[in-house]
């Protein structure tokens, strides 16, 4: 065996244009090896991601939270994959994940859905005390509960029969009205997990207190990429690898053998 390497070595030192040829064919194979093992790791690691966002999604929970104007967030990660591959995962989806689903591909018979998220909220007043107007009508035997200042909820709630209180009567209390105003923002945003691939995450936030957000269940394309629609720098430099990888291959061979062709001629 060393001697037929031995042999070969000679060989090329003798002969320097098979030697630069042999060079010239050893790196576009390397070149196009090292490409095709490069777009599998990109390949398993898509995939990787993708199964992980996915699962991640399906059993996350809802977090809750004061923002920095002290209203309530209340936050969840979004699903993302393709209807049918929702569809055939149908005995690991909760009811509400099922709900959403069935309301995307209603909206798809029409329009093409890129996000969309199913809030559960309940308006909730507990140990509420009024502190607004009281208008006492004796000629009308009520009592009047108004509240026309506090942000976040206003009222007008008449009690009848209470003055004077006869025997056997028995007294009620009529509303007239109640607001609770309320300002919601939603929103989708990318989480900081670079191994993640970036998940996406959905959020909502009611100005109002008495808002209660106890589930959330969004849904984005699996199109929906961070590198993307909001690449970084590096994530740029990689696109356009991708996209002229082919090119930057027939330069980079271009180069070599021209550069050997040159070599072979000059000798």
């Amino acid at each position: 065996m060393k001697s037929i390497i031995k042999g070969i070595l000679e060989f090329l030192t003798k002969n320097n244009r098979w030697a630069i040829a042999l060079v010239v064919i050893l790196l576009l194979l390397g070149g196009g090896v090292f490409k095709l093992q490069r777009n599998k790791i990109a390949d398993w690691k898509d995939k990787y991601q993708t199964e992980v966002k996915l699962r991640d999604a399906l059993t996350d929970t809802l977090d809750i939270y004061k923002n920095k104007e002290g209203e309530w967030v209340a936050e969840k990660r979004t699903i993302q994959a393709t209807i049918k591959e929702l569809e055939d995962m149908n005995g690991q989806l909760t009811d509400d994940q099922k709900r959403l689903i069935a309301k995307i591909k209603e909206v798809n018979k029409e329009n093409s859905v890129i996000t969309a998220a199913l809030i559960k909220a309940n308006f909730v007043i507990d140990s509420l005390t009024h502190g607004g107007i009281v208008i006492v009508d004796t000629t009308k035997k009520t009592v009047e509960f108004i509240e026309p200042n506090d942000p976040f909820i206003k009222y007008h709630f008449t009690a009848q029969g209470v003055l004077p209180f006869p025997p056997n009567t028995k007294p009620t209390l009529l509303i007239n009205n109640i607001t609770l105003p309320n300002e919601q923002f939603v929103e989708f945003h990318w989480l900081d997990n670079k191994k993640q691939g970036y998940p996406i995450a959905f959020s909502v936030t009611n100005t109002n207190k008495y808002v209660k957000v106890y589930d959330v269940n969004s849904y984005a394309i699996p199109e929906l990429k961070k590198e993307i629609v909001n690449p970084t720098g590096w994530d740029k430099v990689g696109q356009w690898f991708v996209k002229n990888g082919k090119i930057v291959g027939y330069v980079a061979g271009g180069i070599v053998v021209g550069a050997g062709g040159t070599y072979l001629l000059m000798k």
